[in-house]
């Protein structure tokens, strides 16, 4: 009897033993992988943060199973838990009743034997999930205490529908304390779901004539989480207000709002971060439908949206300036051409937008608000109007003369050439002039609102880049007497003639078929040409597998680089770099150059070379004959370029084929 008592207290000893063992050698593992559950944890940082703006779950389907298990087993390790209490206070009353003792012993033995089945189960399930990416304790890493974190959002923060672009943009730092806020929708909106008057005319999202105050002289959003909110991210305490400007085109529908906090945003000894919130009570103006909201849960998921950035310490007193213009100064361009500024920052919309008037003495041509001017010899008014984009930077005028069709079945439009009675030439002369804010004192560039152009801090353009504040002449009429500094003005001709030339890719960041691409790695699309800045944002990706929530994307248009080349950096959130994510760039029809030339058909890096390499960076396309490396598309006609491979007629078959 004592002999098995032995035996059984031994037998006891090595299963708890051995089960120790499993468990620590199950948790060696699952620490081995948790490098590698981490990374995936902060691939899907984006889903999981994005539930908190918009209201969405964090987990996917292996989390959830993940939590179910969690909580089985910890029901289940709870029972145990009581048996083994109740096994030892039988012991400790049963006062030397050997079968009470005995069922005490039997009680605490199965409930031992439970404790170790459960405990290496929980180890394993932690194994399997980790190799799965997905922890039982929940995604890594805790709640951030500053910066706000990455979040996997469609568009620039646009969820690729509704918002087009905004500033400042998703989680961008170090803003300056006195900027505005301003976002631009895809569709119009309608002021009077969110705009409250306060200035005294009946037109939403102004200020008076006279206005001398923020507060008390224009109009304000309607200010709650349902409609237009800004808020502290550290203590969710909402800015004290804000005046709002509403920026219509010349059918009078309203894209674009302008937020100016009556104060400066954070302070000057900590950087403070911010979240605004644009809520389900923004109509869209679209009465056919019955203006639903622009944030429709039928149509997104969610009814808002949401981004954060961080304030810095300091005010922005630099001005803006020009950093280049198409066409260039002095240069003679075809008749098909954009106008284009680009600026060194961006740019307040107000008063810069929209088509063209004919001024009192019938030569030259200015927008509402009078701070963009135009003039000819012998042309009459350029038909079309301006647009700001480019994230404020890029001002574009384009025109709606149609002209041609190019090579997708787009219209081309023209500028007017020496259309003008009695006309005889074949090129004329055109001069463009921005009128520039006008200071408020000497030696500081802060600008009197409305004055004329100035970048989102308030501060005046610099027209010719001296860093002096020179205040213009206004005495009419503009030509010439505004042109001296501030105002920045440039001439160039135009003739009567069409640049049929088509842009192509000459590089590609990342290369065809790169494998191990980094989260942050950068997206870059050069092109041959000098691009129109807004057609860029008809650059889409497409997923496999798909996501539920798509790569953010959003372009940035950088000019003036080697032989008028244009770089078109997409600003992404993080690639998934530790799995089999695949991404499939789609340059469309609609992207174009800054003579309505369509990119497809085009040509682009391509070849078994560089499909073979798998490079992170592509080779270069130069256009010659001799570049082994890049394959021409040329759709219907020839066999279709299919990531560098011809022999597929469509991009539909190309995607399939690659997918």
């Amino acid at each position: 009897m004592l002999q098995w008592k032995s035996q059984f207290k031994f037998k006891i000893k090595a299963a708890i033993l051995l089960g120790l063992v499993l468990v620590a050698v199950f948790y060696l593992f699952s620490s081995f992988l948790a490098a590698p559950a981490l990374a995936q944890n902060q691939a899907l940082e984006g889903v999981r943060v994005i539930a908190q703006p918009l209201g969405l779950p964090t987990t996917d389907i292996r989390q959830i199973i993940a939590n179910i298990i969690r909580v089985a087993l910890g029901l289940v390790g709870l029972v145990l838990t009581v048996l083994i209490m109740y096994g030892g206070f039988l012991w400790m009353t049963a006062g030397g009743n050997e079968e009470q003792i005995g069922q005490a012993k039997k009680f605490l033995v199965n409930a031992i034997i439970g404790l170790i089945i459960i405990l290496s189960a929980y180890g394993l399930v932690l194994f399997v999930m980790r190799m799965l990416g997905i922890g039982l304790d929940g995604p890594a890493g805790g709640p951030g205490g500053g910066a706000p974190v990455t979040q996997n959002f469609t568009g620039s923060g646009a969820l690729g529908r509704i918002v087009k672009d905004h500033y400042p943009t998703r989680n961008q730092i170090n803003v300056p304390r006195n900027t505005k806020i301003i976002v631009t929708f895809r569709k119009p909106v309608k002021p009077a779901s969110f705009v409250a008057e306060n200035s005294g005319d009946d037109i939403l999202g102004n200020c008076k004539s006279n206005m001398t105050s923020w507060q008390n002289d224009c109009d304000r959003p309607i200010f709650d989480r349902d409609h237009i909110f800004i808020t502290r991210a550290d203590n969710n305490q909402p800015i004290t207000g804000a005046a709002i400007l509403v920026n219509y085109d010349e059918q009078g529908k309203a894209y674009s709002l302008i937020f100016r906090p009556y104060d400066y945003l954070g302070d000057s000894q900590n950087k403070i971060g911010y979240v605004v919130r644009l809520g389900s009570g923004i109509l869209l103006d679209d009465p056919e439908n019955n203006d639903p909201s622009a944030f429709s849960t039928k149509v997104l998921g969610v009814n808002y949206y949401e981004w954060q950035f961080i304030a810095s310490t300091e005010l922005d007193l630099t001005p803006p300036t020009v950093s280049s213009v198409f066409p260039a100064r002095n240069s003679t361009e075809s008749k098909n051409s954009v106008i284009q500024i680009d600026f060194s920052k961006p740019i307040d919309p107000t008063g810069i937008q929209g088509e063209f008037k004919i001024a009192d003495d019938g030569s030259s041509y200015y927008l509402t608000g009078q701070n963009i001017f135009a003039t000819s010899s012998a042309s009459s008014r350029p038909a079309g109007a301006f647009i700001l984009t480019n994230g404020y930077r890029t001002l574009e005028f384009v025109s709606t003369s149609t002209c041609g069709v190019n090579a997708c079945g787009n219209p081309i439009y023209c500028l007017p050439v020496c259309d003008k009675a009695g006309a005889n030439c074949k090129k004329d002369d055109y001069t463009v002039l921005l009128r520039a804010g006008k200071v408020q004192r000497v030696g500081s560039f802060e600008a009197l609102p409305f004055s004329g152009v100035m970048d989102l801090s308030g501060n005046a353009l610099d027209g010719n880049s001296d860093r002096k504040t020179q205040n213009a002449t206004t005495t009419l009429p503009v030509f010439p007497t505004w042109q001296e500094p501030d105002n920045f003005f440039w001439g160039f001709k135009i003739k009567d003639e069409i640049d049929a030339t088509a842009p192509y890719l000459t590089r590609i960041t990342p290369g065809l078929d790169a494998q191990y691409v980094s989260a942050k790695a950068p997206f870059d699309l050069i092109f041959s040409k000098r691009m129109r800045a807004d057609s860029l944002y008809g650059i889409i990706v497409e997923e496999k597998p798909i996501q539920p929530e798509p790569l953010c994307l959003v372009p940035r248009a950088l000019f003036d680089f080697d032989g008028g080349a244009t770089v078109a950096r997409m600003d992404h959130c993080p690639f998934k770099d530790d799995s089999r994510q695949y991404y499939y760039p789609i340059v469309t029809s609609t992207v174009e150059d800054v003579h309505y030339n369509c990119f497809y058909p085009g040509m682009g890096p391509g070849g078994q070379n560089e499909v073979n390499a798998g490079n992170n960076v592509s080779s270069v396309c130069d256009g010659s004959p001799a570049s082994l490396n890049c394959c021409a598309v040329y759709s219907g006609v020839d066999p279709f370029c299919c990531n560098g491979i011809a022999g597929t007629e469509t991009t539909d078959s190309c995607l399939d084929i690659t997918k």
